[in-house]
């Protein structure tokens, strides 16, 4: 999913075209997936303890580098899954869930603890945190989009991508309107086209599933 701006930049371009990254990591990160390819485990423990709030791609990327170095960590995550943005925020047809648990498992299975449908500040205090851990990693990441810098942004049936894109995925949203006006041309925008051109518009006549 990310679009490699370092292909603009690769000095094979020179010669002929760039190094395709995107498809030379999936191909690898398929291959040691369907092999059974593990992370090495540590050998030795710090006995340090990190508590690593949000378990999105930084939170897990601490995971695994943490663990790497022999601490405990515990990552505490509000959803009822890991994966955060990648998970909430992509459409599945983009990320496939097979694949995205699959990584996931593979971090975890280093010998983290992982807490899920804990929110930071409601369930647990950061108090608590503060005692019990040696170290806090925050991984929260940027959940909110960007609003429209017009008056009336905040009208009826007018919301961000990344709220659309999050009902799409926790399968709030079943159905779309008739006419949808997406405002931007990037990644998320694209996603939100086509996240609503799949879905398809339901008529009144036509019976929803409940919520």
């Amino acid at each position: 999913v990310c679009p490699a701006p370092c292909e603009s930049g690769c000095n094979r371009n020179a010669v002929d075209d760039f190094v395709g990254i995107n498809a030379v990591e999936q191909y690898v990160g398929d291959w040691a997936i369907d092999n059974n390819i593990t992370f090495v485990a540590p050998t030795v423990e710090t006995g340090k303890k990190v508590a690593v709030v949000g378990g999105g791609p930084a939170g897990l990327a601490a995971v695994l580098f943490l663990r790497q170095r022999g601490h405990g960590v515990t990552v505490f995550e509000s959803q009822p899954h890991l994966g955060g943005m990648m998970r909430y925020g992509i459409p599945g047809y983009r990320t496939p869930r097979d694949r995205l648990d699959a990584e996931i498992n593979r971090i975890t299975d280093t010998g983290a603890t992982v807490r899920t449908g804990v929110t930071i500040g409601k369930d647990i205090t950061i108090e608590t945190l503060e005692k019990d851990f040696d170290a806090i990693f925050w991984a929260v990441g940027a959940q909110k989009g960007r609003p429209l810098p017009v008056p009336g942004y905040d009208a009826p049936n007018c919301i961000s991508g990344v709220d659309f894109l999050r009902a799409f995925n926790e399968g709030r949203l079943q159905f779309v309107t008739k006419r949808v006006v997406v405002v931007g041309g990037g990644d998320t925008s694209i996603d939100v086209a086509s996240v609503a051109r799949r879905l398809g518009f339901v008529s009144h006549d036509r019976a929803l599933p409940a919520p």
